[in-house]
This record gives structure tokens, sequence and C-alpha cells, in this order.
């Protein structure tokens, strides 16, 4: 009877296996025509296909930028943003991304200053954006790991000169893992938080409450980011870099 369900259990893991192999493979066909589809100016196409791949569930910072850069090229200049803004959560310091968005950035109507940050708060949000979420992950992990070896050295030497050294080391490394689990943190909870928008509207007016009736506070345009505050039924409370603050429908923006 064991044998039998082990043999279950085999046949069953090895399906898995030949279909994510086979998924994987697909995609990167897929991709393959996509990228191709973009080298012989057929952008539309090449949109196609690289949603294609994302609506299968892959997701990957040069994926969302060859996307955005499609997107680019058929004068789609939100859904650009969109997907520039999407691969540089993945990948917060690349420069062609971070180009990209900046020139696409450049082509819409809205230029809003944002509220002035003081230099400790500029100096602690370039930090959280050195790496992803994942870099800071990987980096919390290795930091784990010489702070022990370090530790353990320095609870087992016998000389002093070493266990100075050791314990030097591992309270570096302490303070290292302290500040990548913050950071790790940090960047995983503005992935899945989903706190910020593209307006998608061609021109969006704001209002002073969740209904078409209430007052008009400002207008808006195509491709600018906003920040959702809240949600209220189809509504979204949503504010600008400069501080400004309204509500607009939820159909009219698109989560980043």
């Amino acid at each position: 009877m064991f044998k039998q369900q082990f043999f279950y259990i085999q046949v069953v893991a090895l399906l898995l296996f030949v279909i994510i192999r086979c998924d994987a493979k697909s995609s990167h066909e897929i991709i393959e025509k996509a990228n191709q589809a973009y080298m012989q100016s057929e952008y539309a196409y090449a949109v196609e296909l690289y949603e294609q791949v994302i609506e299968n569930g892959e997701e990957a910072a040069k994926l969302y930028y060859n996307l955005g850069n499609a997107y680019f090229k058929s004068d789609n200049i939100a859904k650009a943003i969109l997907n520039y803004e999407r691969a540089k959560q993945l990948k917060p310091n690349d420069d062609n991304i971070l180009h990209n968005l900046q020139i696409a950035r450049s082509r819409i109507v809205d230029r809003i200053e944002p509220v002035p940050r003081l230099f400790y708060e500029r100096w602690w949000q370039s930090l959280i954006t050195k790496q992803s979420e994942k870099g800071w992950a990987i980096t919390s992990i290795i930091s784990i790991t010489v702070l022990l070896v370090a530790f353990t050295l320095f609870l087992f030497s016998s000389r002093k000169g070493l266990k100075k050294s050791f314990f030097i080391i591992s309270v570096f490394f302490l303070i290292l893992t302290s500040f990548s689990l913050v950071f790790t943190k940090k960047q995983y909870n503005q992935l899945v938080n989903q706190d910020k928008a593209i307006v998608f509207a061609p021109r969006l007016t704001a209002k002073s409450a969740p209904g078409s009736a209430s007052t008009s506070l400002f207008v808006i345009h195509r491709g600018t980011k906003v920040e959702i505050i809240q949600k209220v039924g189809y509504w979204y409370e949503i504010r600008l870099p400069n501080g400004n603050v309204g509500w607009v429908k939820e159909d009219d923006v698109k989560i980043i």
C-alpha cells in the first residue's frame, strides 16, 4: 500500500515538474517573439505578447521594462509609465528604467512639484531604495550568517586581540542585519500595499467627497502618479506629490 502511494506521489511530482518546465519554455518563447516584434517595430504585437506572459503569472523587472518601451513606442504614455513604475518596484536603482521613466514623465501634461522633504527623510528613502525587497532579503541572510559565525568565534576565541576583533565584527553585522531587515519589510510593504496609481483618464477632476455631485477641487491628467489613501465604494481618495487631496473614480486610475 505504501509503495503504491509513493508511486502516485512520484507521478504527480513528475507531472508538476513537466508542467512547470513547459510553462517556463512557453513563456520564454513568447518573450523572444515579443522581442523580435519590438525590433521589427511591430509594437502593438509586442505589447500583446508581453501582456500575455504577464497574464500567465510571470513577473520580472525586464519584462515590465520591455512592455513599457513597447507602450512608449505605441505612444501610450500612461501605460508606459505604469509599467516602468512596476519595473522600478522590482529594480529600484536600474539606470535604464529610471531614465526611460523620466523621459515618459516629460511627455505628460501635469508638472506637480513634490512637497520638499527634510534631508534625513531623503537619505533614509535613498537607503531603502538601494536594493529591491529580494536584494535586502539576501543581504539580511548573508549578514545573519556572518554574525553567527563571528559571534561563535568570539565566544570560543582565547586570544584577547581576536576576541575583540570578532566582537566588533559581530556588532557591525548585528547593526547591518537590523537595518537590512527593516529595509526588506519596507520594500515588501511597498509591493504589497499597492498604494500608488497612475491616472488613465485624459482629464480627471478630483472631488471633495466620494460622489459626482460633490465640489470639484483640482484637475489632473493622464500619466500622473498619485498616492491612494483609502477606498470607499467605487471611489479612491488620492494624494498628489504636492499634498493636494481629493476623490476620483476607481476606473480612472490604475494601481501600480
